[in-house]
């Protein structure tokens, strides 16, 4: 049972950080466009690099873990994914703020 959560968390896990990553470089790259070299856009860029850092170690500290002591892993990894997807929903709304502070600048 213990492994078929595990295959569950990676097969879901893993392709929901792929399109996560896709999605926060795409709004990121799109908000630096706007803005080069401003205050706004040196955030945007940093906080894509870091959030795509952040994303990617999580993800492989996890799997392996989920790998090397299945029953303890479960229990501190469904907890890192929740805190991940809430500092995802973050960065988000981040770059969203800065997209429409881009937008007021540019008018």
């Amino acid at each position: 049972m213990l492994e078929i959560m595990r295959n569950v968390i990676l097969f879901v896990g893993w392709p929901i950080l792929v399109a996560g990553s896709v999605f926060i470089f795409i709004k990121g790259k799109g908000v630096y466009g706007m803005v080069k070299g401003s205050l706004i856009g040196k955030i945007s860029k940093t906080l894509v690099y870091t959030m795509l850092i952040e994303m990617y170690s999580l993800g492989i500290v996890s799997t392996f873990f989920l790998y090397c002591s299945l029953k303890a892993a479960l229990y501190v990894v469904i907890p890192v994914f929740v805190v991940w997807f809430i500092n995802f929903i973050m960065a988000v709304k981040v770059l969203n703020y800065a997209t429409n502070e881009a937008k007021k600048m540019a008018q």
